[in-house]
Order: structure tokens, then sequence, then C-alpha cells
């Protein structure tokens, strides 16, 4: 596998105007991406995740603005490029997989125009040469039928099938970076479980980057390869998938690890994270889990811990671990 590093993100903040002045919904992230990698980026909703893609895609709107911090793609800082650069990145190198596909397609044309806009765009083919690379790319995601479905429109395709060719548009150009942001919500188990195998074939075989959006830590443990665990806008802990569920060490990780449904445990009531992540309106001083946290301490509430390295390739955002670690284990 090549370990180049495709996407390399640093101390990313994005705001928002509102009427309480500038409030953060990104503060401070930084994380990279290595190709042929699946990064997974969790938390509760809230917590960050997908302003962090959409900051990545340029796709921030007003009243919204990423302030501070630097996103490279290779070797081009993305926060310093203007909207025509973005376009002609958007959707050859750079690809997105959106939570509801129905919301993504246009339902006034057929999805074949859909495929192959972004084909004629990108790669400067006819209308013929396009449809012919449309109905591949269609065939290549597992739909039967393509040509059949290259000339239908989205409200006669299943949520699995939409789901499908949303991933055929996205890897129609061959792009060496695939954001997904929830690419298997709305679906049943089975479709999710072959979506999810579809992502990872692609990835071993073309050598894609992957940045996978989700709150489902089923998902993660199938896929991913490392983890940002992010909170009210911050990376809370980062390390490898295997270390953090054999080892988490953040209050809040071992909070969402506890409270997913484990198989061979018989349990009568599911653990739970007690209150809600906190608004960017409304964001506590000091530790931004301390409200939620049942280990925080006067430090945590009053002073903000740093994103710190604690062993090779893990870190964590906690006063605890270092002074309370038999407590907190």
């Amino acid at each position: 596998m090549n370990t180049e590093t495709i996407l390399k993100v640093d101390n990313l903040h994005t705001y928002f105007k509102t009427e309480h002045g500038k409030v953060p919904s990104v503060n401070g992230v930084s994380f990279e991406v290595k190709e042929g990698e699946t990064l997974a980026i969790v938390g509760e909703s809230g917590s960050g995740k997908s302003v962090t893609s959409l900051s990545i895609m340029g796709l921030i709107e007003a009243p919204g603005k990423v302030e501070k911090g630097s996103i490279l793609f290779e070797k081009t800082d993305l926060t310093k490029i203007d909207k025509k650069a973005y376009r002609k990145l958007r959707g050859n190198e750079i690809a997105m997989i959106f939570q509801e596909p129905l919301t993504s397609l246009n339902p006034l044309f057929t999805i074949g125009n859909q495929l192959s806009e972004a084909i004629k765009l990108h790669q400067k083919v006819d209308k013929r040469v396009a449809r012919v690379k449309g109905i591949e790319m269609l065939k290549h995601v597992g739909i039967p039928r393509a040509e059949k479905v290259f000339d239908s429109y989205p409200h006669v395709l299943s949520g699995g099938m939409r789901q499908r060719v949303m991933i055929a548009m996205a890897l129609s150009c061959n792009p060496k970076l695939l954001i997904a942001d929830e690419p298997t919500t709305a679906l049943d188990v089975t479709i999710q479980a072959q979506i999810l195998e579809l992502m990872k074939k692609l990835s071993t075989e073309n050598n894609t980057a992957i940045l996978l959006i989700t709150h489902d830590l089923g998902v993660v443990a199938e896929m991913a390869d490392k983890v940002v665990v992010m909170y009210a806008g911050q990376v809370v802990e980062h390390t490898d998938v295997f270390t953090l569920f054999s080892n988490p060490k953040h209050p809040y990780t071992k909070g969402l690890l506890d409270s997913t449904p484990k198989f061979h445990e018989a349990e009568e009531e599911l653990s739970s994270i007690r209150g809600t992540v906190p608004t960017p309106a409304t964001m506590p001083v000091g530790c931004k889990f301390h409200p939620r946290c049942p280990f925080a301490t006067e430090q945590c509430i009053v002073q903000e811990p740093v994103l710190e390295e604690i062993s090779d390739d893990h870190q964590v955002r906690c006063w605890l671990y270092a002074e309370k670690e038999a407590v907190v284990s």
C-alpha cells in the first residue's frame, strides 16, 4: 500500500455568524489520511463531523466560514484556492457521498443524465462515451440491468440502489479521496453490509483514500484503519481502530462504546451518556465534556485540556488520563 499522505487537515477552525456573534462549529481539528487508508470520524450529532467534511469540500456557505487552519490535499492548500479551482477538484479528485441519496439526486433528471454530467465535465468526452462510461460504473457497483437504471428516474429506485448510484457518481472520475458522510444510515442491515463491502473493494482496487463520517461504531470496526473521535467541534481521541476498541482512554469514547449493544452480553438496559452535546452558542468553559463526564474535577471545569500524545499514534484530550488512569480505565 502506498503510504503517501493525500489529505492533511491542520488546526481547522470553521465558524458561523449567529445572533450571539461568531461561534465555532469546528475548533482546531487536525488529522491526516494516507492513500488507500480509511479514516473514520465518529461522534454524536452536533459534534462537528459533517461540518468538517463540508469544510474540506469547500461547501461551507454564509453565514459559515473557514476562519483558520489549512487543508492540504496533496500539495495544495484548499483554503487558499478560488471557487473555479474547487469546482475542477470536486468530483474529479475529491468526491463525496452524502447521507440521503434521494435529496442529493435531482428528481427531474434521469440517473444517466446526472451520472454522465460529471463524466463529460471532468473527462472532456462526448455524450455517447459518457453513457458507455456511466453504464460501466453502474455495473461496477453491482447494479443489475444497468442500462435500464441509467434511463430511470431516482424515485423508482430503492434506497440501496440510489446509494449505489451515488457511489458510482462519486467514483466515476477515479477520485483520490472519497468522503462518505453517513453513507449507510438510511439503509437496512443487509444493504448496509453490501455498501460497506463495495466501498472496501473499491478502496483496495483503486488505492482510494476514504474519509468516513459516522456515528455507528459497528461501521467503524468494519471499515476503518484509524479513528478520530470528535466532541463539540474538537478531536478528543485519535488512534488506530484496534486501540480504540481494546484500550479507549477518553471518557466520551468509553461512553460511546458502552452504549453500543453487545450480542454476547445479556444487558437489560443499555448504558448511556447523560445530557446532550452543547450547541456552539452554549459551549461550557474548560473541558467541553465535563458537564456529562462522571470523572470531572475542578480542573476540568475551569481549564481546557489539550490533545496530547500518550503513546505511539494515540492522542487524547483529557486531564483525567495522567492523574486518574486507574479510576478511568
